[in-house]
């Protein structure tokens, strides 16, 4: 096993897929119950109540393809990952960064990106920016188009956008995006940041928040997987799987000297 990641959220399960639940036996006799997907050849996620498991086949006895078989574990488009870091301002915005890998297992160059918007990724379109990793500025064309957006305001969004260095047979790459837009919520018990998930399509996440300096934390919701400062800084970090459309809220209460 490569990785355990401790991922605290009692309604975690709620809203992932009935059919995707497995009971899973590790090499060690260990059983878990869970949602499980290859992600890649002899690469699986698992993530059960309360914990995100990163298993190769080696992890994995043979009993746990005794009644399911290995295909349908397997995912008709390969899993999105995603890397995110929210910069919290003490103006209640966040700048917020994030990374997706684009990996080209197809025998044809890619000239495009395709990805879907959930609906609430509209209110943060116009303050958005993406490039390439070689600094490209990318511009994206939206289906629907933007002026018939009001009409179905709960439609996903598709967008496309050309890639001035096409992307090869066999080749990864990354893309990125920033924007900076009002994240912080004003409570009776001070400010909460708040980030609900809801993905256009199944990603896996790593999402990391910097609080401004002075932040004083009151809660977490769910555990993070790491928590640390540096550079007076407050830094806390979350990883999981999000199944498409689920909402798993991540959480930071905060207050600010």
């Amino acid at each position: 096993m490569k990785k355990l990641i401790l991922l605290m959220g009692l309604a975690l399960m709620a809203s992932l897929t009935l059919a995707q639940t497995w009971s899973v036996t590790l090499t060690d006799g260990t059983k878990h119950e869970g949602n499980f997907i290859r992600i890649e050849p002899g690469r699986y996620l698992l993530q059960t109540d309360d914990t995100l498991y990163e298993l190769t086949d080696d992890d994995l006895d043979p009993d746990t393809f005794s009644i399911r078989r290995r295909s349908d574990a397997a995912q008709k488009r390969r899993v999105i990952e995603r890397r995110d870091y929210v910069e919290l301002h003490t103006d209640g915005t966040g700048t917020h960064h994030w990374e997706m890998k684009l990996v080209n297992d197809t025998n044809k160059v890619i000239t495009e990106l395709r990805f879907g918007y959930a609906p609430w990724e509209r209110e943060v379109a116009d303050q958005r920016t993406y490039r390439d990793p070689f600094g490209n500025v990318l511009v994206p064309e939206y289906d629907p188009p933007r002026h018939r957006w009001a009409d179905k305001p709960d439609q996903r969004v598709e967008i496309s956008m050309p890639l001035p260095v096409p992307v090869a047979p066999g080749e990864t790459m990354t893309f990125n995006a920033d924007e900076t837009s009002h994240w912080i919520q004003m409570t009776a018990d001070g400010l909460l940041y708040n980030m609900n998930g809801d993905y256009p399509e199944n990603r896996l996440v790593w999402h990391k928040v910097r609080l401004p300096k002075g932040a004083n934390i009151s809660s977490i919701n769910p555990e993070p997987v790491s928590r640390f400062e540096q550079d007076g800084f407050e830094y806390v970090m979350w990883r999981r799987y999000y199944v498409k459309g689920e909402v798993t809220p991540l959480t930071v209460l905060y207050t600010l000297d």
